[in-house]
């Protein structure tokens, strides 16, 4: 008896635990989740990934593979999958600030809109 009190108590805060964690997903900004009715291109990023992505170090000229300063190399991240996971869905990505709303808007729409370059 002594011992599945105790399983019953350590059941209990594990539910307990995931619930929690489960429950914190924070809710997505409104401006995110509007209609894409813009076309975005890999020209109109340019701004949101000179700012965000191709600063030293990151995704620039020092990364053969991840110059995102290059339409086809950031395309190919895009197709990926890459993007939508790290930047729309985890959200790690800058990992030294977060997109607004509209940033990602931005992204997403890039995205659905078939990846275009101009």
């Amino acid at each position: 008896m002594k011992y599945s009190k105790s399983i019953i108590i350590f059941s209990v805060l594990v539910l307990m635990t995931v619930v929690a964690c489960k429950s914190k997903k924070v809710a997505p900004d409104a401006m995110e989740t509007k209609a894409c009715d813009e076309k975005v291109t890999f020209a109109t990023l340019q701004p949101l990934l000179s700012k965000n992505c191709t600063t030293s170090g990151c995704h620039d000229e020092s990364k053969k593979r991840m110059n995102f300063k290059i339409y086809a190399q950031l395309k190919n991240f895009g197709e990926k999958g890459e993007i939508k996971e790290h930047v729309l869905i985890e959200k790690n990505m800058p990992p030294e600030s977060k997109l607004s709303g509209a940033e990602l808007r931005q992204v997403r729409c890039w995205i659905e809109g078939g990846m275009l370059e101009n």
